[in-house]
């Protein structure tokens, strides 16, 4: 299957790049997203991975989660294709990950 990141995905990617290239270097900022990254490639093989997200579960897209640090990568599938949806920090208020999903 095919890994698609939706442009929110995109966004938030580029935030986390910002934010650690600003208090810490390019280097760690690419690091961690090149992480981020690594784990979306297991999705291509196994699009089940990791647990069902039930604060999304009214969106009834059966999204799904996988932990890379203090990240959650969001993501649903379809027949073709994965799409992440948010790479949302998990130290924040989980309330944020359900509003920016609607």
């Amino acid at each position: 299957m095919k890994v698609e990141f939706t442009d929110f995905a995109k966004a938030q990617l580029q935030n986390i790049y910002d934010y650690y290239s600003s208090v810490a270097s390019d280097e760690i900022a690419a690091k961690i997203i090149d992480r981020i990254l690594d784990e979306t490639e297991h999705l291509e093989r196994h699009p089940n991975l990791g647990s069902k997200e039930i604060l999304l579960a009214e969106l009834k897209k059966n999204h799904r989660y996988i932990v890379c640090g203090n990240y959650k990568i969001i993501f649903y599938a379809n027949p073709k294709v994965i799409f992440v949806t948010d790479i949302f920090d998990c130290r924040q208020n989980p309330e944020k990950m359900v509003e920016r999903n609607k």
